[in-house]
């Protein structure tokens, strides 16, 4: 999409911070893990290995992992960590494997949150959390997870522990889970009292099989390239992760803008809820009044459709009893903040009364909706252009 301004237009763009490709770290952290044997001693012994992937809504370049592993003549299942997520087509499973299958070959399963049958209860967080896992977790000797870590605008980064809850979690475990995204500390880049990344680290213990887990953890640059790798112990490679995460996708602005339009990149531009990420990340570098716009093709519509319905109905779920908490009620709670505070546009594929129910003002055109936003907030208004929105988090200046 074109997008013209006045030359002497306050206009800000940012992006992923740069950061070379470096694909061989992939290889080099397999061999030199962190505390950890290294890959080929952790399989050695082990004749039964789950293989652990994202599903279509994370970037994550699976293939260029799965062909290092060496897992021939083991007895193989790759399973497709789908979380709470619609299952992947058979075309989104070929681009997450590399094909059909992995090149070493096995069974191919992706997980059914809502099926009990594929679900094996190990206990109860201290927050309540019900922990359904499935099970082909219990059936393997050995757990090779395959991830990537960036921002997450409750969790405060994805990747690491989150293969196992959300990941590989029955449904009511992950709507359990949710529930506590609705508190301030439950915020993008940050972890320290996260309760749903404590809530997370508790279901790793409930599990109880940190030592049969190895960990391959990708940061990727600007464009999805593999810019760093950290592999060996769930947490430790995790962590190792997040610092170099942060230092590409947390990009410091100067001020507070007036307008910001919010970028997303394929795939998080699947559906509408996936797209609510690039409305959360980018709130904090946008003025009280002010415009948002969120660019996303939103191909797949609405996505789930819980959180759609809560919006629909006009309730403030943030001040129900979390017992009474429906699946998605998080993003409603979030997007009703950010309305609260300032105008929505949306550049999508979505039909126009869709956006409009739920008060946000639709367009198929970004420059009519750059011009509108123009009018509300004036000709010399400042304008931050995010790209990767869904990923890059604008950092403004702290409040004194």
């Amino acid at each position: 999409m074109q997008l013209r301004f006045d030359t002497d237009r306050p206009v800000n763009v940012i992006t992923p911070n740069n950061a070379p490709s470096d694909e061989a770290s992939i290889e080099r952290s397999i061999t030199q893990p962190i505390a950890f044997p290294d890959l080929a001693s952790f399989v050695a012994d082990k004749k039964k290995i789950l293989v652990v992937v994202n599903d279509h809504t994370r970037p994550t370049p699976a293939p260029a992992v799965l062909g290092l592993l060496g897992l021939e003549g083991k007895e193989v299942t790759t399973i497709v960590a789908t979380g709470s997520h619609r299952s992947p087509t058979p075309e989104e499973i070929s681009r997450l494997l590399g094909g059909p299958t992995p090149q070493y070959g096995g069974k191919v399963v992706v997980h059914d949150s809502k099926n009990p049958k594929l679900l094996k209860s190990v206990g109860e967080t201290s927050r309540g959390t019900k922990l359904s896992l499935n099970a082909y977790l219990f059936d393997a000797d050995g757990i090779i997870v395959v991830g990537s870590v960036e921002p997450h605008y409750f969790a405060g980064f994805t990747g690491g522990r989150k293969f196992l809850l959300p990941g590989l979690a029955g449904f009511d475990s992950i709507r359990k889970n949710h529930s506590f995204a609705v508190d301030e500390r439950a915020s993008v880049l940050s972890l320290d009292k996260n309760p749903v990344h404590e809530d997370f680290m508790e279901a790793l213990e409930l599990f109880g099989r940190n030592d049969d887990i190895f960990s391959i953890q990708m940061v990727l640059n600007g464009d999805h390239q593999v810019s760093y790798t950290s592999s060996g112990h769930i947490i430790n490679s995790f962590t190792a992760a997040v610092e170099h995460a942060k230092e590409i996708y947390g990009s410091p602005v100067s001020e507070k803008a007036d307008i910001v339009i919010s970028v997303l990149k394929p795939p998080m531009d699947i559906d509408l809820y996936q797209s609510q990420k690039g409305i959360d990340n980018v709130k904090l570098a946008l003025n009280d009044g002010g415009v948002l716009i969120l660019v996303s093709s939103c191909r797949d519509g609405i996505g789930d459709r819980g959180f759609y319905k809560i919006l629909l109905s006009g309730k403030d779920v943030s001040k129900e009893k979390p017992e009474n908490y429906g699946f998605g009620f998080h993003k409603a709670v979030k997007i009703n903040e950010v309305l609260r505070k300032v105008k929505i546009f949306a550049v999508t594929d979505l039909p126009s009364k869709i956006l409009e129910a739920i008060s946000i003002t639709p367009y198929t055109d970004l420059q009519k909706a750059m011009t509108e936003a123009t009018k509300l907030r004036g000709e010399k208004s400042r304008v931050l252009i995010v790209r990767d929105a869904g990923l890059v988090v604008p950092l403004p200046p702290q409040t004194p």
